[in-house]
């Protein structure tokens, strides 16, 4: 049996399990396995109150190892949540300010 079998027949159930049973007592979850260099598989629950950084997690997991897509997909979340960028010395630039008026 090679890795991704092992990880297909006995790992994935199993996290599986283990992410119903999470989310059954409404706690987010989000396992990432490298069975094979290079290669990964994730498992998850977030549900609807998860914080950002599980958020991030799984972002990050769904999308490696491609940097953009990440980026990309935290300032969509970020934008959709409310959530500022505004500190972020790399994320600033995306932010949605204010603009001042102009009094004419």
């Amino acid at each position: 049996m090679n890795e991704e079998q092992f990880y297909d027949e006995e790992i994935a159930p199993a996290l599986l399990a283990l992410a119903n049973r999470c989310n059954e007592r409404g706690i987010p979850f989000v396992a990432s396995v490298e069975y094979k260099t290079g290669e990964h598989a994730t498992t998850f629950q977030l549900g609807p109150d998860a914080c950002l950084a599980m958020q991030m997690v799984y972002m990050c997991s769904r999308t490696a190892p491609n940097v953009d897509s990440y980026l990309i997909h935290l300032i969509r979340h970020a934008k959709q949540n409310g959530i500022s960028m505004e500190e972020s010395m790399f994320l600033n630039k995306y932010a949605d300010k204010e603009k001042p008026s102009v009094e004419g």
